[in-house]
């Protein structure tokens, strides 16, 4: 009996101490701890014959295009990251060959054009910038990198996506403009 009594208080001040005291930092709302944060890219594009090439109207626009492809990626690999394959080949200790390719495979919505620089030596340079809710940063955070670009995608919008003067019925994005 004197077992039983010692026993039990024991026990209970055992499992009160294992309690939690507070709010529990697993429960709390993640996308609460960030900030929300632009991420601003560059993309280069450039005429074949720099000099010949810069009064032609349809090369201009191809190397403006390509500018903004370029600022795309740019943008897709800083937010999701790159995939790089790599293989080498190695006879009688001797490196014979390295290859490397890179692979990005992402959707990006809601990236803003900030400029369109021309420099004088023919190169267009693109300047995007994207800001990132809270809300993405918190599902990049607690799943692994391999799983990112699955498990925080954007949704695709379900109606029309601001085309004009025409406002768009709420979408449910990870990113969004100003």
């Amino acid at each position: 009996m004197t077992l039983r009594w010692t026993l039990i208080p024991v026990l209970v001040v055992a499992l009160a101490g294992c309690a939690p005291v507070g709010s529990y930092r697993g429960q709390q709302d993640a996308s609460k701890e960030f900030e929300p944060i632009t991420v601003r890219v560059s993309g280069f594009g450039t005429y074949e014959d720099a000099r010949g090439d810069r009064l032609n109207t349809r090369k201009r626009l191809m190397a403006r295009r390509a500018s903004q492809l370029d600022a795309y990626r740019n943008l897709a690999e800083r937010v999701y990251g790159t995939v790089i394959y790599g293989s080498s080949t190695v006879n009688d200790f001797v490196l014979n060959s390295d290859n490397f390719r890179t692979y990005v495979d992402s959707y990006i919505r809601g990236a803003r054009m900030v400029a369109v620089n021309e420099h004088s030596d023919g190169v267009v340079e693109t300047v995007m910038e994207l800001k990132l809710e809270p809300r993405f940063r918190a599902c990049v955070a607690r799943v692994a990198d391999d799983q990112v670009r699955d498990a925080c995608g954007i949704p695709m919008p379900r109606h029309n996506d601001r085309v004009g003067d025409v406002e768009a019925r709420r979408v449910d994005s990870l990113y969004y403009l100003d």
